[in-house]
């Protein structure tokens, strides 16, 4: 309908106008300028102006203030991304309001976005997403309902722009989190996963919180969600896809996080602190004052807006008795003082958040930005080779 719309718009520009934005170069609405959180050519580029200053605090409690990446207009390729659920309406349905963009929509692209911009050209486009209720409510079948369909419409009709207009042939990183990973992982089912050439510009895809939607075959890297995608087996590899849901080692972990599946299919695991199997500790814990739960917990004597806690934590890919998700515990050769275990962040988001949040489903970026930034840049250093 949308691209009806726009037609019809291209042929009565100048008698009318058209209120959603599209041009007579193009007749999507993402055409529009303010359809975008992040997009090289606008002036409010919110991923290049999120605040990344970093502090890093040692073992020994040594604070040391890292060097602020910025963006990179020589990038070689692009990162699409897609925010997660923000839309905490009580009844089931879409977001209406896409600008002036919400501030909620903001902060999170400065918390799960703006740390590739030193890759990759940004682009993130705003899109009419489900509340969080219309998951339960409508259970399991949330992606037969009109009010997916509407959200996932807008983000095939802005990746066709990107596409289109801004492409040009570049590799490109697919981003998600949670309602972001839903979107995409049925992008790369309907659109990639039989197209050789599109999967050849495929980067990789990273998909944190992925909320079991990203299956395969148990013991497999393919099969289940993708029959021509794997799961990623090196950082070296390309065209693959990074997935994974977390949760703190010693707590039950919550089964359902909105999608069923049965065997032989299995929850996807790849682990950022070692994508190529086992346990491996992850680079660095890492959180931003304006963090709405974990905010209250930022450390004194810190003035950067993120703080960093490198090797403090380890990661795991679970058996499948514990559904496959990202076991995360405290590094048993870790010498400081620990902020907080993942089990106490797990508790804070149980404390003040959704049933989504009874996993560290909410922290999933922060625990693994700097692994995932670096995975993405040797992937794009491959992929450009």
């Amino acid at each position: 309908m949308r691209y009806l719309f726009g037609f019809i718009c291209v042929l009565a520009l100048g008698v009318m106008g058209c209120s959603e934005g599209s041009t007579p170069e193009d007749p999507s609405i993402y055409a529009d300028k303010d359809l975008w959180l992040c997009r090289p050519d606008i002036e409010n580029d919110h991923c290049d102006t999120a605040d990344l200053s970093t502090t890093e605090v040692q073992p020994d409690g040594t604070m040391v203030v890292l060097d602020e990446v910025g963006p990179n207009p020589d990038a070689e390729v692009d990162c699409f991304y897609v925010y997660p659920t923000m839309n905490h309406d009580p009844e089931p349905g879409n977001t209406e309001t896409l600008f002036p963009h919400p501030e909620e929509f903001i902060a999170i692209t400065h918390w799960q976005a703006a740390h590739y911009r030193g890759l990759c050209r940004m682009f993130a486009p705003l899109y009419h997403q489900m509340s969080l209720v219309t998951y339960t409510a409508y259970f399991p079948s949330w992606e037969d309902t009109e009010i997916f369909q509407k959200a996932y419409d807008d983000v095939i009709d802005a990746f066709d722009y990107y596409m289109r207009v801004h492409n040009k042939g570049r590799g490109f990183v697919l981003i998600g989190h949670s309602q972001g990973s839903h979107m995409l992982t049925n992008l790369l089912e309907d659109r990639f996963d039989d197209d050789d050439a599109l999967r050849e510009q495929l980067v990789s895809a990273v998909f944190m919180g992925s909320a079991n939607r990203v299956q395969v075959l148990e013991g497999e890297l393919t099969g289940g969600s993708f029959s021509n995608i794997p799961l990623c087996a090196s950082s070296a590899e390309t065209g693959c896809v990074i997935a994974f849901d977390a949760n703190a080692a010693g707590v039950d972990t919550f089964h359902d996080t909105s999608v069923l599946y049965l065997p032989p299919s299995a929850r996807a695991c790849v682990n950022p602190a070692s994508i190529d199997g086992g346990q491996g500790t992850l680079s660095a814990f890492v959180f931003p004052r304006s963090s709405t739960n974990l905010g209250p917990h930022f450390p004194e004597g810190v003035d950067t807006e993120w703080v960093s806690y490198p090797k403090i934590y380890t990661s795991r890919c679970a058996d499948a008795d514990e559904f496959h998700v990202l076991v995360v515990d405290v590094a048993s050769d870790y010498t400081g003082e620990v902020l907080l275990t993942p089990e106490d962040i797990q508790d804070i988001y149980v404390a003040n958040g959704t049933p989504l949040d009874r996993n560290l489903h909410g922290v999933e970026p922060y625990i693994a930005h700097t692994d995932l930034v670096r995975i993405v840049e040797q992937q794009i250093a491959s992929w450009s080779n």
